[in-house]
């Protein structure tokens, strides 16, 4: 089973966990949304995703106060529940009273049951869990410039894979590197490819790189070959740019014929 947690009980019911598990029942897979939601939006977020027939367990966080270290504690708790096998997603930013160090607590839980874990947050606490071999971690160029002390700098398409492939050989199973309008990349020990992302005339960016790797991890699980996998991921993200909310896969075939990703060396990235 995958277990997607969102970290973030704002006034919105949008939540990146929440929207990954909304695009890998698009596709066919299920899962079970989590985390910890403010108090007057969790029947909102259940009633979505009951909608949406998306499993659910969240925990109430009252508004206006920080998350507290018992409600942390708590999802800890519930995520003993994860087996060999299974896969913990940890989208998102986290919200006020939650360290970013806590990302290591959850990173562990899932390490010792011998789960999956898969990493879409802007934190460089993501250095410290690299040990634990993650299977897949979603860093956009803003992220690894920051994580690699280059802030102010700007970086070549080769420094960032050059950046993606030191992740990899840190402990990172695969790096899903987000370009935005520019495409994407995949790193893993193996090889690398990148891929541009198709032109399209921009709606809302919002939940597409929530698309993009939710779309990337159910054809990582189907077993879709790298190419296939990256091209069908970048034209999930860019149909949900495009769009006014995520994308429902009904014009991404389009799309994806004008994705071409290709196999790339260190030295051709550029």
């Amino acid at each position: 089973m995958i277990y997607t947690v969102t970290l973030d009980p704002s006034e919105s019911v949008v939540g990146k966990g929440i929207n990954i598990s909304l695009i890998l029942k698009k596709l066919g897979i299920e899962s079970i949304a989590t985390g910890i939601v403010n108090h007057k939006n969790v029947e909102q977020v259940a009633e979505e995703l009951d909608k949406a027939e998306i499993e659910n367990q969240f925990i109430e966080q009252k508004r206006g106060i920080k998350i507290t270290a018992k409600n942390q504690q708590k999802l800890l708790d519930y995520l003993k529940v994860l087996k060999a096998g299974d896969i913990l997603v940890i989208a998102g930013s986290f919200a006020k009273g939650i360290d970013p160090v806590y990302l290591t607590d959850l990173a562990r839980v899932a390490d010792k049951r011998a789960a999956g874990l898969v990493v879409d947050v802007p934190y460089e606490n993501v250095l410290d869990i690299l040990p634990m071999n993650p299977l897949l971690i979603k860093p956009n160029e803003t992220e690894l410039k920051h994580w690699f002390e280059k802030d102010n700098e700007k970086v070549t398409t080769k420094e960032l894979i050059d950046m993606a492939h030191n992740l990899v050989v840190k402990g990172a199973q695969h790096v899903l590197i987000s370009l935005g309008a520019n495409g994407a990349a995949i790193v893993n020990m193996m090889d690398a490819l990148m891929a541009h992302a198709p032109e399209i005339e921009e709606v809302d960016s919002t939940g597409s790189g929530d698309a993009l790797l939710g779309t990337f991890l159910a054809g990582m699980l189907k077993g879709y070959t790298p190419v296939r996998n990256l091209s069908d991921a970048i034209a999930a993200g860019s149909d949900t740019a495009q769009s006014k909310w995520l994308t429902d896969f009904t014009t991404t075939p389009a799309l994806q014929k004008q994705v071409i990703a290709r196999r790339i060396t260190f030295e051709e990235a550029e």
